[in-house]
């Protein structure tokens, strides 16, 4: 066991290394920037086939093993929807959040009184599963649900592989128990990463990488938020119990979106750069872009921070560009600031080099109505296939085409606003409710399978 996660560190370190991805052959033959519009019949199936709740006497109480804000790690605030959405439904009567611990002491969050959240693992600790077992078994819950990705427990090899073990060690003390995994290790393309070439190191990471998959598939349950990595768990992991939940919409408000045309020439993006999210080949177009005389009005703003494997990145990037006032950048962006911050901008630019799962920055745009603009690679595809979200796409780096799938947006601002709306009817037929729904339903059917 310790030389496959020592084995896992060649795969985590591919992974968050900005290499670029294979782009899809069948997608990327058309000529124009702007993709058309696909199919959206997967996710119609999905809430089609919904579990029904189990005939329950009384209503359950859960654990959720999550990053939580104030904390900033990735998928907190993800984590404090599922806590939200555990709590305000009928069938629990309390959601212990099992959170990170937090760098600076911040006040918590004034949540749901059904919600307790106590401060329990450590991030890059060796020792977290044990202090969430630990915990579990002090809280009693009726079954646990693990929201993850590959980096939730370290972004060091050891911690986060020894962390990513925790669902298979919380089965096995008796624990009901599901794992929402936003990305695998398992799916890297190893040959488009900094093990390009290298047969022998490729094999062990192949090793490492498949412990750990089988270890969070050896959970009661496991979903992803993609229909690609069910695939890959199943041909792995056959006898798991594995399903495709989509990654769901927080905000299902009906609002008045403001209208496209009168929106100012704003676009956005967010998220923890420096890694395989950049900003370099961005900023390059947004030049070009403002070459055009009917473009140079237009503004970039830059939310977020660094990922935590390239400290310094976001400043250095800032420095470079400290005297362009048509360049913002705006930190951190919280919770309650994300509709603003994308419903007052036409796109949003998304300048990845690779993917690792569902891709919650392009869910917000196309909620609040900010036309995405991406690569044509990994999993962007799979959004464009089975979730019908579309926008302006470009080959990773290139930024002279990024440049000109931007420059189409704004000229066209009929199309875009079109593109808009029918990527806002997309997202608000998968309703976070529904994934809210599913979890309950299964940990309720395991724990009145287990005696709880």
């Amino acid at each position: 066991m310790f030389l496959a996660l020592v084995s896992f560190s060649y795969t985590f370190d591919a992974c968050n290394r900005p290499e670029r991805h294979r782009q899809d052959p069948e997608i990327r033959v058309k000529s124009d920037r702007i993709a058309p519009q696909a199919s959206t019949d997967f996710c119609r199936s999905f809430q089609a086939n919904q579990y029904r709740l189990p005939d329950m006497k009384n209503a359950i109480r859960l654990a959720l093993v999550t990053a939580f804000p104030p904390a900033q790690r990735s998928l907190n605030e993800y984590g404090l929807h599922l806590a939200v959405g555990l709590a305000n439904h009928p069938a629990v009567s309390e959601v212990v959040v099992i959170a990170d611990r937090m760098e600076a002491p911040l006040p918590e969050l004034v949540l749901n009184a059904k919600i307790r959240v106590e401060r329990v693992w450590t991030f890059n600790s060796v020792g977290n599963a044990p202090r969430i077992l630990s915990a579990l078994r002090r809280c009693r819950p009726d079954g646990a649900l693990f929201n993850l990705q590959t980096a939730t427990f370290g972004d060091r090899e050891l911690p986060a592989g020894a962390g990513l073990l925790t669902p298979l060690l919380t089965r096995l003390a008796g624990i009901p128990n599901g794992v929402i995994a936003h990305n695998l290790l398992a799916g890297v393309d190893l040959e488009q990463t900094v093990l390009k070439g290298q047969p022998i190191r490729q094999r062990i990471a192949r090793t490492g990488a498949a412990v750990v998959t089988r270890a969070m598939a050896s959970a009661d349950y496991i979903t992803t938020t993609l229909p690609g990595y069910v695939e890959i768990l199943r041909a792995q992991c056959p006898r798991s119990a594995i399903f495709h939940v989509p990654h769901g919409t927080f905000d299902t408000e009906k609002r008045d979106l403001s209208p496209f045309g009168s929106r100012q020439k704003r676009i956005v993006t967010m998220g923890k750069f420096g890694t395989y999210k950049r900003l370099e080949t961005l900023l390059a177009a947004f030049d070009i872009v403002r070459r055009d005389p009917l473009h140079r009005d237009a503004h970039l703003q830059i939310g977020g921070a660094d990922h935590p494997n390239a400290p310094g990145y976001m400043n250095e990037m800032a420095a470079r560009r400290r005297d362009d006032s048509g360049i913002s950048f705006t930190g951190y962006v919280a919770e309650e600031d994300i509709p603003a911050f994308f419903e007052n901008a036409r796109l949003c630019v998304m300048d990845y080099t690779t993917t690792t799962g569902s891709s919650g920055v392009m869910h917000q745009a196309a909620t609040y109505g900010a036309v995405p603009v991406y690569p044509l690679i990994g999993d962007f595809v799979d959004l464009y296939r089975h979730e019908g979200l579309t926008g302006g796409h470009y080959s990773p780096g290139n930024e002279v085409e990024m440049a000109a799938a931007i420059t189409d947006l704004l000229s066209n601002p009929d199309t875009a606003a079109a593109i808009a709306s029918a990527n806002r009817d997309a997202v608000m037929q998968i309703p976070f409710s529904d994934v809210i729904d599913f979890h309950i339903a299964r940990l309720a059917s395991l724990a009145r399978r287990e005696g709880f």
